[in-house]
This record gives C-alpha cells, structure tokens and sequence, in this order.
C-alpha cells in the first residue's frame, strides 16, 4: 500500500467515525435536553434519533465492508485476521441492538420508567460501540505504521 493510499484509508475512517461521532453526540444531546427541560419522555423523538444513528451505522457497516472488511489493513498486517473478524461480527449485533432500542422506545410510551431503562442500555451500548470503532481506529494506524517501518 502507497503512502497516499494508507493516508487516504486513514483519512477516511477518521472522517467516517467522526460522523457517526457527531451522530452519537446528537442522541446524546437530545437525551439531556429532555432530561434538563423536565418535559416527559419523548419516545417519537428519541426513536427517530436512534433510527437515524442506526441508518449512518448501516451505511458505514457496509462502506467499511464493501470489497472486504478490512482488506487493505489485512494485506499489510495479516496478524490482525482474528480481530478484525470478531469486528465485523460485531456489525450486525451493532445494528441489531439498535433496532431492539427502537422497538422498546415505540413500546415504552406508557410505561414512564422505561425512559430511564432504555437510557441506561443505550449508553453502555454507545460505550461498546465507540470501543469498536477505536479499536478499528488503532489496528488501521498500527497497520499503517508497520508498513512504514517495513519501508525503511
């Protein structure tokens, strides 16, 4: 892999986990916002945000899968097979939780204290989720410097 290409790659992946980032820190947002203004539990609301978290998670599942999980990063640091395999696992479970959450929020809007429930799942699954996409973050860096000290 050229240089151009491994910082193209980096680059991408920087700019696609900063999006879903900035849409993680929309839900987020949303959730204190709700919180702070005392208002009640806005179910609908809440739904859409994850649904839309959901939809950017899917399109970046199958970007980074498109032409193989990882196949750049596995050409240049085969050792990282196994993890990138339990990685891509992780994909579905990802979005399969996520529909879980939408679910339960549709069915939460006469039961008040779901609110809560789903709050305290959705932030220790946000907490794995941005686990995953460091960890993705790491290997593509370590992947990258290991070439360039191959390249010497």
């Amino acid at each position: 892999m050229t240089e151009t290409k491994k910082q193209t790659l980096l680059q991408s992946l920087l700019d696609e986990h900063k999006s879903i980032t900035d849409q993680i820190n929309d839900v987020k947002h949303f959730w204190s916002e709700v919180d702070e203004l005392g208002r009640g539990p806005k179910y609908e609301e809440m739904g859409a945000h994850v649904r839309n978290l959901r939809e950017v998670l899917a399109k970046h599942f199958a970007d980074e899968e498109r032409d193989g999980y990882m196949a750049p990063v596995l050409k240049t640091a085969p050792h990282f097979v196994e993890q990138t395999q339990k990685l891509k696992q992780q994909h579905q479970q990802f979005l399969d939780a996520l529909d879980h959450y939408i679910d339960r929020l549709e069915k939460c809007e006469s039961a008040y204290h779901c609110w809560q429930e789903v709050r305290t799942e959705f932030e220790e699954f946000l907490t794995q989720l941005h686990e995953h996409e460091a960890e993705e973050t790491r290997i593509v860096q370590s992947a990258a410097g290991s070439e360039a000290g191959s390249n010497d």
